[in-house]
């Protein structure tokens, strides 16, 4: 669990979804048009995306995500 909570977790994350999503751009295009495999991959890229900007943005001023929320 405490990797999860790594900045580098989610980054490596990102890195491999946004390599993955390239690589079959260039190899195997009818692989993205399969719509599991593209939910699937866009799902991980913007998980991780946002748990960085979670971190670097938000942990670091002090505030919680959740924060956003509140009304």
């Amino acid at each position: 669990m405490k990797i999860m909570l790594s900045p580098g977790f989610w980054f490596a994350l990102l890195l491999i979804a946004g390599g993955a999503i390239v690589v079959l751009a260039k190899v195997k295009k009818d692989l993205l048009n399969n719509t599991a495999v593209a939910v699937g991959l866009s799902i991980l890229f913007a998980l991780a995306y946002f748990h960085l900007v979670d971190h670097y943005l938000m942990d670091m001023q002090g505030l919680d995500y959740w924060y956003l929320f509140r009304g």
